[in-house]
């Protein structure tokens, strides 16, 4: 059993001084004036001195021979004694334990060791086994070799001798003619090869044809340019008649590819022109047509699902095409029943088709107010141009009736906009409302034309009189709106703070984030 070395702290409890300061703690003095007195070694007069001076008065009587340890613990505390005592059964149990637990780790690793060891000892067992194995494979693999190329020495000879027999039962005939190069290379079948007839390959076939040996030298030109399978007939690895099959072999392969890959072409030939039938008849079918200009109609007047369409719509697109203008019937249906239909295409549509039939009508009873609606058409499908040509037709010199003259005037203001000429439409504007003070049509061209121009407050003074003269604040609302979404990033934010600070509820849309697009 291991032998426990004697500590300080053994050493303060035989003295029960363990409680005491210093008394556990390596070095300090009074640990090593327990540790003298401990092992019976005389004190210096300083370390005595130290014990009365701290009042060890019991340790000095002690270590001076004054009482005997048996009187020097009867001075004890038995309390003290008794605590003393407790602790040093804790300690020497607790060593105890902690030399079971070193003797069990102990244990534990020696047994991991061992099996380690085994592991260890198995593992190189095993590589010693697989070298032993990899060693007697590439023996037998060496034998193999060996033997293999003995074989191929022998075939080569054997083939030497098959060749030169050949080549003199050749020679002794009566009919002998020497072979030419293109004819030994039919023999051996790489008359497609242009240097079959060129050194140094012709020299190295004549050889073959002969039964010569070939030089070194040749038979590794052979292997470098790839030669593989006449490498093989002079190295002696195949036979002639091998080397004679296998290229037969491959041009069976060949042949049989090619006639796949025609039989291929030719189904994807006939799959082609087969579906190049179905397409012409498939747009040579009446229906078909239809439904190809029916697509084509609407696609043009930007509408989907053109395949399921109301039977009423495509007349509508017809009239359309043809410039011709909708009756009151064909606009109620579309702004009600078939407003998913009533796109951008088909409105302009619908303006273009009514603003000719008002310049035909004007034509054929020359009432100007059939200018006025017709150029108010025009500008709806963004033809200022031909407005304005329409209205030239009207000599409103010629007019008498202030509204009709009021209207030619704001219809003519209001394509002046549209043409980015802003001083004339608030000239006609104003002219316009000289004429017809109490009408709201001028008051919201001015309005319009003034916050276009980026006069807001005189543009606000003519809405708020167009209000007063019956224009309706939602109408005005959205010509704003349509201002500001065509004005510059610059006039945009200044438009923005204006009518914000006007009316800040009313023009909240501002705001929004669709609107925010500076």
């Amino acid at each position: 059993m291991e032998l426990k070395p004697l500590t300080i702290n053994d050493i303060a409890c035989h003295f029960f001084a363990s409680r005491i300061s210093g008394a556990t703690i390596p070095a300090t003095r009074l640990s090593n004036i327990l540790e003298n007195m401990y092992r019976g070694r005389p004190l210096t007069p300083l370390a005595l001195g130290y014990l009365k001076q701290h009042n060890f008065h019991d340790l000095h009587e002690l270590a001076i021979g004054k009482i005997s340890y048996q009187a020097y613990i009867a001075t004890i505390d038995p309390t003290l004694v008794a605590l003393e005592q407790t602790a040093q059964v804790e300690l020497q149990a607790n060593e105890a334990a902690r030399l079971a637990q070193k003797a069990k780790w102990a244990t534990t690793r020696q047994r991991r060791d061992e099996a380690l060891d085994v592991t260890r000892t198995a593992h190189f067992a095993r590589n010693a086994e697989r070298t032993a194995q990899h060693q007697r494979e590439r023996e037998a693999a060496e034998i193999t070799r060996i033997s293999r190329e003995a074989d191929w020495v022998t075939q080569g000879a054997h083939n030497r001798e098959i060749a030169e027999a050949a080549f003199k039962a050749r020679l002794s005939g009566p009919d002998y003619k020497a072979a030419s190069p293109d004819e030994i290379a039919r023999h051996f079948r790489v008359d497609n090869n242009p240097t079959a007839v060129t050194r140094p390959l012709s020299n190295i076939l004549e050889a073959l044809y002969q039964g010569r040996p070939l030089a070194a030298t040749y038979i590794s030109y052979l292997k470098i340019k790839r030669f593989s399978r006449l490498y093989e007939l002079a190295c002696g690895q195949i036979t002639f008649e091998s080397y004679i099959s296998n290229i037969d072999a491959v041009e069976a392969a060949h042949a049989a590819a090619d006639i796949a890959r025609r039989e291929q072409a030719e189904q994807q030939r006939l799959r082609r022109e087969a579906a190049e039938i179905a397409r012409i008849a498939r747009e040579s079918d009446p229906a078909y047509i239809a439904m190809k200009l029916r697509a084509a109609k609407c696609q043009k007047y930007g509408i989907l699902n053109f395949n399921q369409l109301p039977e009423s719509l495509i007349p509508l697109l017809e009239k359309l095409d043809a410039d011709v203008a909708l009756s009151a019937e064909e606009y109620l249906w579309l702004t009600t029943t078939g407003k998913h239909y009533f796109t951008f295409e088909v409105r302009r549509g619908y303006h273009r088709g009514q603003a000719l039939q008002c310049a035909s009508e004007y034509l054929r009873t020359q009432d100007p107010w059939h200018v006025v609606n017709g150029s108010g058409h025009y500008r709806k499908c963004d033809m200022p141009n031909d407005a304005l040509q329409l209205l030239d037709r009207a000599d409103i010199a010629r007019i008498t009736c202030s509204k009709l003259k009021s209207a030619i005037l704001t219809t003519r203001g209001g394509v002046m906009r549209d043409l980015q000429k802003r001083d004339e439409a608030v000239k006609l504007g104003g002219q316009a409302h000289e004429l017809t003070p109490e009408n709201f049509r001028p008051c919201t061209l001015l309005g319009a034309v003034y916050m276009e121009l980026g006069d807001y407050n005189l543009a606000r003074d003519w809405y708020d009189k167009a209000v007063k003269r019956g224009a309706k604040e939602q109408d005005i609302d959205s010509e704003l709106k349509r201002i500001y979404a065509q004005a510059d990033k610059i006039s945009r934010a200044s438009i923005r703070t204006f009518l914000l600070a006007d009316d800040p509820v009313r023009f909240a849309w501002v705001n929004q984030k669709n609107n925010r697009n500076d």
